[in-house]
């Protein structure tokens, strides 16, 4: 069953797949959207579990030949209107990121280097780490204004920062192209120093 259809003629057929799979950004339903049509179709295999969910999309879309790129701007095309500069697959990274306006992406490295940079990047943003942006970033789905607070899930093998921000967003920092830091105020989390005392049998 159809959720809603609205034709629109302002895209480019050429850059999208015909559809893709996506993950609605506030409820983290699995769904399908159409090239040229506003909303969405329900899917099937969508589960309660919305990381799982992304990796059914990401699953799904890899075995069609659909980029992270082409996903995330069908996904705005549905959302916001297919004339809207959201909808270009263009305005995004390999990973389905926003490019921000003006940014120069980071020079190409070795995968060697990157593995590195990854290893010393997870060293000092550990998982429940707090950051804290320094300048706005682009995000089509949610405001992401200076100030905005976010803690570090992972760091993946590129280096990048994967956050839970406050405002429900789950954008990816890159070091050297995004303007964060750490709080360092937060309070760490202290383990109980009491030891249970092991039962003696008699």
């Amino acid at each position: 069953m159809k959720w809603r259809l609205t034709m629109a003629k302002n895209f480019n057929p050429a850059a999208l797949p015909e559809h893709c799979y996506a993950v609605l950004p506030n409820s983290g339903q699995l769904i399908e959207v159409r090239r040229g049509e506003k909303g969405y179709y329900p899917c099937a295999y969508s589960t309660g579990d919305h990381e799982y969910n992304k990796v059914l999309a990401n699953q799904f879309n890899t075995h069609e030949g659909i980029s992270k790129a082409q996903a995330a701007a069908m996904l705005a095309g549905s959302m916001f209107g297919w004339n809207v500069p959201a909808a270009d697959p263009a305005c995004y990274d390999a990973e389905g990121i926003p490019i921000q306006p003006g940014e120069k992406k980071a020079p190409t490295r070795s995968p060697e280097y990157q593995y590195e940079q990854a290893k010393l990047i997870r060293q000092h943003y550990q998982p429940g780490s707090k950051v804290v942006l320094d300048e706005n970033m682009e995000d089509p789905y949610c405001e992401m204004p200076a100030g905005l607070t976010g803690i570090v899930d992972s760091v993946d093998d590129l280096g990048q920062i994967h956050c839970h921000w406050e405002n429900g967003s789950s954008l990816a920092l890159i070091p050297g192209v995004d303007h964060f830091h750490q709080d360092m105020t937060q309070e760490p989390v202290i383990e109980s120093s009491e030891e249970q005392e092991p039962d003696l049998e008699l």
